[in-house]
């Protein structure tokens, strides 16, 4: 499907592979279950995996003309030679043009087929940037450097930072009481009410970070095998999110501070049949109401049942974000400043918990994420710690 829509006049090829592609996708996601409960993450992860292919093979079916990069005005056809990759032109296939202006496709491209480049390419592009349903993205600023070398040693430093926050958090929440691979809570109901809740901020606050860095780690992955066997350069590599904390309305929050990875993936599922159905608050209520699925639905590999509090959580942020756009609409300025900020943080990490909760209850904060022995928090940090506070406990 990858390769048909970088190829003109297949749309009808692609329409008639679309079910078997579906039904493939569905029966090799869901038939097949790890037992193990300690690997719920991956399993998680795998039904996700499968939603985005899914997702992504409706998008290459339906699009009319195929899928193009940014600047290309043709596609080559199936009958075209099988040329080398590192041979392609970016711009109209039959134009002679300078070497130094091809493409490059890195180590990879000298050895690959033409057409398994070409899939692979628009196959793994998730945001989108530099095709044409990515140039409505909002690309966060943020000072990256242009020189590859110095990009890839960036990019491995930000790596090993988030892998051991990730690492040290799964520690913590590991040692949150009734937490394991079966349930749990961040509602310790052992605590009094204001240290409760304090402690359920905390951890949910703590879990999203854990979520944010995870892909931000997935995708410093994929950057470093582009920029070293792949001819990409560092722009082709901007950041995978903005500032969350910069973010003065909840609208500012998922639409440039949330990393935005699954954004055409929602979109997809939700948001262009609820533009079609309601204009631009139902395409609101659609991605929302995809993202919620695309979590319930991909959690379901686990073998656990669907939560309606993740829905409920997904769609208030929908009913959040329309709110602001009445305001906008009733006062002529748009939701900004400290009050902004505030109401951003009243649905995030207010009304996020209960989709928190809803993900402890099912086992997921007593997955392994990091093997134990690899874990820094488990083996080096937590024992420290504890052999600390044993030397130094006063004996009665």
């Amino acid at each position: 499907m990858a390769y048909l829509v970088r190829r003109r006049d297949t749309r009808l090829m692609r329409v008639l592979l679309l079910p078997t592609v579906i039904a493939m996708t569905v029966r090799c996601t869901f038939r097949y279950q790890w037992k193990d409960l300690r690997f719920k993450w991956f399993e998680w992860d795998r039904g996700l995996v499968g939603l985005v292919v899914i997702a992504k093979s409706i998008d290459f079916a339906l699009v009319r003309e195929g899928r193009f990069k940014v600047g290309e005005k043709e596609l080559p056809a199936i009958s075209d030679p099988e040329q080398n990759t590192t041979q392609r032109r970016r711009t109209t296939p039959g134009k002679e043009e300078p070497l130094a202006d091809r493409e490059d496709c890195g180590i990879v491209g000298n050895f690959l087929p033409r057409a398994l480049y070409d899939a692979l390419e628009v196959g793994l592009a998730m945001r989108g940037v530099g095709w044409d349903f990515g140039q409505s993205l909002y690309i966060p600023s943020g000072e990256r450097p242009s020189e590859r070398d110095a990009f890839m040693r960036a990019t491995l430093w930000r790596f090993a930072r988030n892998m051991l926050y990730i690492d040290i958090w799964e520690t913590i929440e590991k040692l949150t009481p009734g937490v394991s691979s079966t349930g749990g809570t961040i509602f310790l109901s052992q605590l009094p009410f204001f240290q409760r809740y304090a402690c359920s901020t905390f951890l949910h606050l703590g879990h999203g970070l854990f979520i944010a860095t995870g892909v931000s780690c997935v995708y410093d992955i994929f950057s470093l095998i582009g920029a070293l066997f792949c001819g990409s350069k560092p722009d082709d590599w901007p950041p995978i999110a903005g500032d969350v904390w910069a973010a003065q309305s909840l609208h500012e929050f998922w639409s440039k501070g949330w990393h935005q990875s699954l954004r055409y993936i929602f979109l997809t599922y939700g948001g262009f049949p609820g533009q079609w159905l309601a204009g631009n608050v139902g395409m609101v209520f659609g991605t929302f109401l995809a993202s919620a699925l695309f979590h319930e639905i991909g959690i379901a590999t686990t073998g656990v049942a669907m939560d309606r509090r993740v829905f409920v959580f997904f769609l208030l942020q929908a009913v959040g974000i329309t709110m602001e756009r009445g305001f906008g609409m009733l006062t002529g300025r748009r939701v900004s400043g400290i009050l902004g900020f505030a109401w951003a943080v009243l649905f995030v990490l207010g009304f996020g918990q209960m989709c928190t909760d809803s993900w402890f209850n099912r086992g997921i904060a007593g997955a392994l994420a990091v093997p134990e022995s690899l874990s820094i928090g488990r083996q080096i940090i937590l024992p420290t710690l504890r052999g600390l506070a044993h030397l130094y406990t006063p004996v009665s």
